[in-house]
């Protein structure tokens, strides 16, 4: 299994790299690992992660100082980082690779943070369920989360959840 997420997410990335050449497609795991601690060492930050266009995702990215204001060379500045970040070879020039590349890096280093927070939030939930703390989830243990979940849902009381019952999560 550990080993099947990294080659999962590859494959999940697959619509993305198609439209880079061939050289970029063929990254592997190694390569791209690679990158990854290079671009972490370049800056103190944290690489952001795509959240759109927002204001709140710009303080995000660009208050570098945390003053609640973005100054123009505040935000030249961490443009010319991330331009730098891109330039993997150092040329000068942001080739579509490098771009896609930095963007690919990004993107796998978010799922791998994400995978690893759904594992402990499901860890978390089997210690939650198996109420004998025996290290196994009796039928009857996994059955009772289920009937919390349907009673909360089946807020009229009739044994039936369908749109009579008001609740909208449980």
């Amino acid at each position: 299994m550990k080993y099947a997420m990294p080659a999962l997410a590859i494959l999940a990335l697959g619509p993305l790299t198609a439209c880079t050449t061939q050289e970029a497609i063929t990254t592997t795991e190694s390569e791209i690992a690679t990158t990854t601690s290079e671009t972490a060492e370049q800056t103190d930050r944290p690489i952001s992660s795509a959240r759109g266009h927002s204001k709140a995702a710009f303080f995000d990215k660009y208050d570098i100082n945390g003053d609640g204001k973005v100054s123009e060379v505040e935000f030249m500045g961490e443009r010319e980082d991330g331009y730098r970040r891109r330039d993997a070879n150092g040329d000068g020039q942001v080739h579509a690779e490098e771009y896609v590349s930095e963007y690919e890096v990004r993107l796998l280093k978010q799922m791998e943070d994400q995978r690893t927070r759904q594992i402990d939030q499901a860890d978390f939930r089997f210690t939650v369920l198996d109420k004998n703390e025996d290290g196994n989830l009796s039928l009857d243990e996994f059955h009772a989360s289920g009937s919390r979940m349907f009673s909360a849902l089946d807020t009229n009381e009739d044994g039936i959840v369908d749109e009579l019952d008001d609740a909208e999560n449980y």
